[in-house]
């Protein structure tokens, strides 16, 4: 699997999400994180795995289930 990171400051504009939501999915360990080495207050995030995620939230929530409220 190829990997792409990126702050997720980044990752947020690219795929449309609000960074504070990057941030919670990342804390809860839903998206892996990784320091960033040119910048020690900020964190780096898989774009590609970011990505599947949100398919996979897509995909749940296309199948009918209200339960999912992750998107949010």
């Amino acid at each position: 699997m190829a990997e792409q990171w990126v702050t997720m400051k980044v990752a947020a504009q690219r795929l449309g999400l609000s960074p504070s939501k990057v941030s919670r999915w990342s804390n809860k360990g839903l998206i892996q994180v990784k320091p960033n080495p040119f910048d020690r207050r900020s964190r780096l995030v898989d774009l590609i795995e970011l990505q599947e995620k949100l398919a996979e939230l897509s995909a749940i929530q296309d199948m009918g289930d209200g339960d999912v409220d992750d998107t949010e």
